[in-house]
């Protein structure tokens, strides 16, 4: 048990300095710079370096105890930053997945829903096409790879009909609606359940995908902060801006493909949670068997 205590401390304390302290320290160090350095000043190196050979001519720089003190005060302030943008991080994540409808929301939802449809007539109309002239005998492979060209164009705004405000909300949900579809199954229900039946492999790539997404929505509100910064000294905010554009990929990335995952789980293992349930599934999953599974975990009569 001491062993096993001992190894979970230690693997809280990198967690800690690795999603806390270490970006909390680089910002901090961004701070100091841009707050002596400024605009006018924005690549004068000398000038950094005359100020940091000036700390440490000082006496607080002989005092042990000082030193202490401030190597603690930044930890403390580094620590504190981070976990400001643990809790700004959880509401991206919130406004990535949102599904509310209100004045704030209801323009980025027609907005979105106008550029699906354009592309979908696009698609159509590119499809009819293709085949017609497949159809007629003088099929032009051209106009198959301008079909295909339009059919991605469509799926990079949403795989279908927008309902959310953001990408990657329609696509989580896009998994959830063609669960449902398919198997009669509400996924929101019966991924608790279903976790609990995943097999270890399974729940560990969903955890990686997950933490990659964590990751993700942290970058981007670290590279919030340095655009913030960026009022003081311009090159935060490229920093900034990188970092945004880093993690928003990063994000869509990790979304794609844990909404992927999530449907895989219900065409692999949801057999495996109508058995525990004690509902009798011979085969894979079908709709009857879906309704079933609902029904009992939404706990209807």
């Amino acid at each position: 048990m001491t062993d096993f205590l001992g190894a979970l401390v230690d693997r809280l304390a990198d967690r800690w300095m690795t999603l806390l302290v270490l970006p909390g320290v680089l910002f901090l160090a961004a701070c100091a710079v841009a707050v002596r350095l400024r605009h006018s000043h924005w690549y004068d190196v000398g000038l950094l370096r005359e100020t940091i050979d000036t700390i440490a001519a000082g006496p607080a720089a002989e005092s042990v105890g000082a030193i202490a003190v401030a190597l603690v005060a930044l930890t403390a302030a580094a620590a504190l930053a981070g976990l400001v943008v643990q809790v700004v991080a959880s509401v991206v994540d919130r406004m990535w997945l949102t599904e509310a409808a209100n004045p704030l929301t209801r323009p980025l939802i027609r907005r979105r829903l106008r550029r699906w449809e354009t592309a979908q007539q696009r698609y159509r109309t590119a499809l009819l096409a293709a085949g017609r002239a497949e159809i007629g005998g003088s099929g032009d492979p051209a106009l198959v790879r301008e079909a295909e060209r339009r059919n991605a164009e469509r799926n990079r705004i949403a795989l279908a009909a927008p309902r959310r405000p953001f990408w990657l909300g329609d696509r989580i949900g896009a998994a959830d609606r063609r669960v449902l579809d398919a198997y009669h199954l509400d996924l929101a229900a019966a991924w608790p359940r279903l976790w609990l039946v995943l097999p270890e492999g399974t729940r560990t790539e969903l955890r990686t995908v997950q933490s990659a997404y964590s990751a993700a929505t942290r970058l981007v509100v670290w590279g919030g902060a340095y655009l913030l910064l960026g009022a003081v000294w311009w090159p935060a905010a490229v920093i900034g801006a990188g970092a945004v554009l880093t993690g928003r990929q990063r994000g869509r990335t990790a979304g794609a493909i844990l909404a992927d995952l999530l449907e895989s789980a219900v065409d692999l293992h949801g057999k495996d949670l109508a058995t525990a349930l004690g509902i009798e599934c011979r085969g894979r999953l079908t709709p009857e068997v879906g309704d079933a599974v609902t029904t009992a975990l939404r706990k209807q009569t």
